[in-house]
């Protein structure tokens, strides 16, 4: 059989029973060829199916292997998991029930692994994600290939979908990092297997446990929530004429058991509706005009409007075309959208919303579920066009690279460059027996740059702080190195109640990490009332360029004027009881109470400027520690 037969044998017949067997689903058939063929021949030509289609994966699991890294983030995930394994819970400090991950999923099926694995939690974390990531890649080829040939069963396949996203760079990287990149593939990648498996069972529903995991994306990530609805409005609007009103609601029950499940442990555990994470990031805020720079940051330096234009003209449109004649074309056709659709909603919330400050991290996801349906394409003369993909991935692959090419630019987005090393970088906090030498004796510390160990502080520490604790905006692979006997104060609100219910008064330069702390509120925080704040203020002047304070700065005596104002807010109830509230210890009634306060506690903003914080949540006056302080 040559090429040229390929490309002119468009009108084979189905080949029977295709679903049954994945080997069928991925290897031709040669039924349609009048010269016959033996069925050695026939094998050898199914496995060179295989070997191709197989190709992207094997190439994308070296060049995640060879790319393997930690990120920042990543720590915060195995910080977590360290107070886990504590029996501290799903916490960042112990005895704050704090939520400051974004993947429920993630933080639960890491714990497990770190539990019983005997690597390191590094190691843990990155060599899931790299699993997850080509396990999501292997599901998607062979997913595609079984859509694809219920109406091409006898062309042979090419895993065009598959190469334009092996081919892109930041895939490389994002694969591993220790963050639930690599699960968000494999959540996407077995929704396409089981919506595909849908489609080709005709009259048949989707089973219970398969309408769960396709309801699990809010806990893979909140706006994967987005993509859970079109999957599960594929099923309930398909087949709604052949389903009783029974079997709809029994499938959103199920869909949804999950998430709300966790919901209800989120708002009595956390006090909160949504993670602190989203937040700390006013995740609701739009910023369109940033998150457009966002998406073409992503799009332009890969040329992705080439792919882009070959995959729809050359695979879905003309697959499209071909479902038509075929048994199930309805939901043949409806599953080969799913994905796009729903990737195209995902990016443009995520564009909306103002991106990440991470280039390419959000928008990798609805990348790889645009490419998965047709991650193998027909090598046939209708699909020709889809090859323009070929050239340019080599293009890409080799050359094509974002203009940031740094770990820490200048550029607002940061690219994440896997290096192969998984090892904590020490960032200033110096090695562990560094650490026993700034920690003793146990006092509170702040540190403002990345590059230089956290400063003691000489003023005592503020009543009922626990020391040692030490404030700092970078609460990655910091905290994961000192362990959990170490409080964290987190200067950006991840993990600090009070810094991430702050009122955005300006919109930052970096997405997502807009609230640095305002210098009186730290020093309320840390410092003991009488304290002067100028050591902490001289500090701030360390403070990165790229972080926008919330309020002018300060210093002298009006800087500590507005300390006393901060500590005068930090006994209003309701601010108390933001910042406190946590800490305290976990009971039913607690639960329960946490619960029914959570909307109130999520909504809540705290005007950043003390004087306003204060008159607003304790009324008008001035407390006495305030006119002490103006003397």
């Amino acid at each position: 059989m040559t090429v040229h037969d390929l490309l002119i044998d468009e009108q084979a017949s189905p080949v029977a029973d295709l679903d049954r067997d994945l080997a069928t689903a991925v290897g031709p058939s040669v039924s349609g060829d009048p010269e016959g063929e033996s069925d050695e021949g026939r094998t050898r030509w199914g496995l060179f199916q295989v070997g191709v289609l197989a190709l992207p994966v094997i190439v994308l699991a070296v060049l995640a292997w060879t790319h393997r890294s930690m990120f920042l983030d990543g720590y915060i995930y195995l910080h977590v998991v360290q107070n886990v394994l504590a029996g501290n819970g799903p916490v960042f400090n112990a005895g704050q029930r704090v939520e400051v991950f974004t993947s429920p999923l993630w933080m639960f099926i890491l714990s497990v692994a770190c539990f019983v694995s005997p690597l390191s939690l590094a190691s843990t974390a990155v060599d899931l994600g790299i699993l997850f990531t080509v396990a999501g890649l292997t599901l998607a080829v062979a997913s595609s290939a079984r859509l694809v040939r219920r109406s091409k069963p006898d062309t042979f396949l090419v895993p065009l979908g598959a190469i334009v996203f092996v081919a892109v760079s930041p895939v490389w990287s994002l694969a591993s990092l220790g963050l639930e990149t690599g699960l968000m593939f494999l959540w996407l990648g077995s929704c396409l297997a089981i919506l595909v498996t849908w489609a080709g069972a005709e009259r048949r529903d989707v089973p219970w446990w398969g309408v769960v995991v396709l309801g699990l994306g809010p806990l893979v990530r909140p706006e994967l929530g987005l993509d859970t609805l079109v999957f599960v409005g594929v099923l309930l609007f398909v087949d709604s004429a052949h389903r009783s009103r029974r079997r709809q609601v029994g499938l959103v029950a199920w869909a949804f058991a999950l998430p709300a499940a966790y919901e209800i442990f989120r708002m009595g555990y956390y006090g909160m509706l949504v993670a602190s994470t989203a937040v700390a990031k006013e995740a609701s805020l739009p910023r369109p005009a940033e998150g457009v720079r966002y998406f073409f940051d992503f799009v332009t330096p890969y040329w992705l409007v080439v792919p882009a234009a070959a995959l729809l003209i050359g695979a879905y449109l003309p697959l499209s075309e071909a479902m038509r004649s075929r048994t199930g074309a309805t939901r043949n056709r409806v599953v080969l959208l799913a994905l796009p659709t729903a990737a195209a909603l995902n990016a443009g919330y995520i564009t909306l919303m103002g991106g990440d400050y991470v280039h390419a991290r959000l928008l990798i996801g609805p990348f790889f579920a645009a490419c998965a349906p047709v991650a193998a394409v027909p090598l046939a003369r209708k699909f020709v066009v889809s090859l323009v993909v070929v050239p340019w991935a080599v293009l890409c692959a080799f050359t094509l690279r974002s203009s940031d090419n740094s770990v820490w630019s200048t550029s607002v987005f940061v690219v994440a460059e896997g290096h192969g090393n998984i090892g904590a970088e020490l960032s200033g906090w110096g090695t562990p027996a560094a650490t026993k030498v700034w920690l003793s004796p146990s006092g509170t510390y702040l540190q403002m740059s990345s590059h230089t160990t956290p400063t003691r502080l000489q003023e005592p520490p503020a009543p009922g702080l626990s020391t040692p604790t030490v404030a700092t905006y970078w609460v990655g692979q910091g905290p994961f190195q000192l362990g959990t006997g170490v409080r964290i104060l987190d200067l950006l609100g991840l993990g600090d109640p009070l810094d991430a219910h702050m009122k955005l008064t300006v919109r930052g330069h970096f997405p997502g990490h807009e609230k640095p702390m305002p210098t009186p509120w730290i020093a309320a925080l840390l410092t003991a009332p009488g304290s002067s704040p100028n050591q902490i203020a001289q500090l701030e002047l360390q403070r990165p360029g790229f972080y926008t304070p919330l309020i002018p700065d300060t210093a002298g005596r009006a800087l500590a004027v507005q300390t006393s104002w901060a500590r005068a807010a930090l006994d209003c109830p309701t601010i108390h009881a933001l910042e406190f509230g946590p800490d305290r210890p976990l009971t039913v009634s607690s639960f329960f109470s946490d619960m029914f306060h959570s909307v109130s506690e999520t909504t809540v903003r705290i005007p950043p400027d003390p004087e306003t914080a204060y008159h607003q949540f304790c009324g008008p006056g001035t407390p006495a520690q305030v006119r002490a302080a103006e003397a």
